[in-house]
């Protein structure tokens, strides 16, 4: 009986950190990641920065499912319909 309580199976392993602060831990490392991409671009220009904004919102948009692609897709676009109209006064 003793055997069952040691078998691997009945005692699941130990995280060495729990999901969230892993999940967290990896949410901030893309943050810098993206902060130091945006950085660099505005030294080189607006264009550079609307690139890097560009390939943001791509990576952003893949990976989410794709119901709220199409919404996100949706919002996007309105988002800078109401760009060109403010700025095209």
């Amino acid at each position: 009986m003793s055997d069952m309580q040691t078998a691997p199976w009945n005692n699941p392993p130990q995280r060495q950190k729990p999901l969230k602060r892993k999940r967290a831990e990896k949410q901030a490392r893309q943050a810098e990641h993206w902060g130091r991409r945006l950085e660099d671009a505005r030294k080189q220009g607006s264009d550079a920065v609307a690139e890097v904004t560009f390939d943001r919102l791509r990576s952003v948009l893949e990976k989410l499912p794709q119901e709220a692609r199409d919404r996100a897709y949706e919002a996007v676009t309105a988002a800078l319909e109401n760009i060109r109209e403010t700025h095209a006064q």
